[in-house]
């Protein structure tokens, strides 16, 4: 299938790059349409939000046209997903936006849109909610929406981890503590599923 790419900061690496390519069609960037997923950054608690500019740019590098490009918050509004070709699932707070799909149902969509074979582009937590569990949050996010079942949307067999290069002693210590697989994301880099 190849159609998920998770990362920690975007498309931005020249071999993940390669593979979107390959997958979308060079020729066929004009007529791309992207539904860019903003919802995780309102549950971000950090008052700095420079990084969702940087985020943005990446998609503008791979040479999809701005006005192509439409911000959606889930359950702001209803949205057909048949009009887009690329779900990009920007980062924030994993809680946030676990907690958000799942009151909207939106989970749905993302699996349908997946199984569609369009391209989910996940960013950060937008990569984490994937797998089996967002728990390892616990050790970066604040679970500031009270969540008790940490249970991931699972189309990831395994953990994603975002920003591995800044979450060293974590890692080291989480893998002592379980036997899952991990998903690590370094930023620059990402994993085409």
């Amino acid at each position: 299938m190849e159609n998920i790419f998770l990362t920690s900061c975007g498309v931005i690496n020249q071999n993940l790059k390669d593979a979107f390519y390959t997958k979308i069609g060079k020729n066929k960037l004009n007529n791309i349409r992207v539904l860019y997923i903003t919802t995780a950054s309102d549950g971000d608690t950090d008052d700095d939000k420079s990084w969702m500019d940087i985020e943005f740019k990446t998609i503008l590098d791979l040479g999809i046209a701005k006005e192509n490009i439409i911000e959606y918050k889930i359950g702001k509004s209803q949205v057909d997903l048949s009009k887009f070709d690329i779900m990009y699932m920007m980062g924030g707070n994993t809680f946030y936006l676990l907690d958000i799909i799942r009151k909207n149902r939106f989970d749905i969509d993302i699996k349908k849109f997946i199984n569609d074979d369009k391209i989910y582009i996940g960013s950060s937590a937008g990569s984490e909610i994937l797998g089996n569990s967002i728990d390892v949050a616990l050790g970066y996010d604040e679970n500031n929406v009270g969540m008790t079942d940490f249970t991931g949307l699972g189309i990831v067999d395994g953990l994603v981890i975002p920003h591995c290069n800044r979450k060293k002693n974590f890692i080291n210590s989480l893998k002592t503590k379980t036997n899952k697989k991990m998903y690590l994301l370094y930023d620059g880099d990402g994993i085409v599923v």
